[in-house]
């Protein structure tokens, strides 16, 4: 099953989220992954990640429907992967280059995870692990 976040993404010019599109990217892979962390995608979830990500300006000149479906299917095989999963994981970390974007990135993964009302065993240990990481 594959969820279209391509709807979230507004291509703003007139605004700028302070962002880079690597750090975008990072974000966005971070929270399919952590939509993906306890096997159970909630409809709540999504409306997390809606909000976070309606104010990311992604880059007009490449396209989050053609992002998307990578993000996700590396998202789906880091759950499968350990070796897979933590280079990711490290990729996110140097993707997420200042603190602030890391501090950002690590409440949106708690948003995510708390949504459906109940953080699984899973869920905590993903993000003790994201915590470690971008600490």
């Amino acid at each position: 099953m594959s969820f279209s976040f391509s709807r979230f993404f507004n291509v703003k010019s007139a605004t700028n989220d302070g962002l880079t599109q690597p750090q975008r990217e990072a974000i966005a892979d971070l929270l399919h992954y952590c939509l993906y962390a306890d096997n159970n995608i909630a409809l709540a979830e999504t409306a997390v990640i809606d909000a976070a990500v309606s104010s990311l300006t992604w880059d007009p000149n490449y396209s989050f429907s053609v992002y998307e479906s990578r993000s996700v299917a590396l998202a789906r095989q880091t759950k499968e992967d350990p070796a897979a999963r933590e280079e990711f994981l490290q990729s996110i970390r140097q993707r997420l280059d200042k603190p602030a974007v890391r501090t950002l990135a690590f409440d949106l993964c708690k948003q995510v995870f708390v949504a459906d009302g109940a953080q699984s065993d899973q869920e905590t240990i993903v993000l003790a692990r994201i915590q470690q990481l971008l600490a």
